[in-house]
């Protein structure tokens, strides 16, 4: 038989403490958000047309090269925060995909150099296009695969639920 609420009593409740929805924004929802602006910065250095000219060429090269890695890095993090939820017959394809994306971290060194320019005395950051455009195709197929077994996992969309985007999209840009 329950206890009968005393006054000043604390109430910790009786239900398991779930973060589940927290939980999907910060470490699921969040994670697909910044995959996609890197995938844009690697491909043209920044996420909007007219920031362009606020930066030269060797600037734009090095955000590129950095996007790339922080594309890499929040991958490897989505796939792990996901890998538990996920249903058994999705565990090959996220398995395989976790391997390709360790592999091409391993290439990230390879995607520039920095060389003197003797003329002008100025280092020229300059990047490997057939490498970048390659390791950035894989990863955008990558990123278009993970929805269907997340979605599936029902870490996307709830199977009975009405979305809400634009209510999702303003709890993720006030923090919550």
């Amino acid at each position: 038989m329950a206890k009968k609420k005393e006054e000043g009593d604390i109430s910790l409740g009786s239900d398991a403490w779930n973060v589940a929805d927290g939980y999907t924004k910060v470490k699921i929802l969040r994670l697909l958000i910044q995959l996609d602006r890197y995938d844009t910065m690697a491909q043209f250095g920044t996420e909007e047309v007219d920031e362009d000219y606020h930066f030269n060429p060797n600037q734009l090269n090095k955000r590129r090269v950095e996007a790339m890695q922080r594309f890499i890095s929040t991958l490897r993090q989505l796939l792990g925060n996901v890998y538990f939820a996920l249903r058994k017959e999705d565990f090959k394809g996220i398995d395989s995909d976790r391997e390709r994306v360790k592999q091409l971290q391993e290439y990230l060194p390879n995607l520039y150099e920095i060389k003197r320019d003797e003329v002008s005395k100025e280092d020229l950051f300059e990047i490997n296009e057939d490498l970048f455009q390659t390791m950035l195709a894989i990863l955008q197929e990558i990123k278009e695969k993970i929805n269907v077994p997340l979605n599936k996992a029902g870490l996307i969309f709830r199977p009975t639920e009405e979305i809400d985007l634009d209510k999702i999209m303003s709890e993720i840009i006030e923090g919550g």
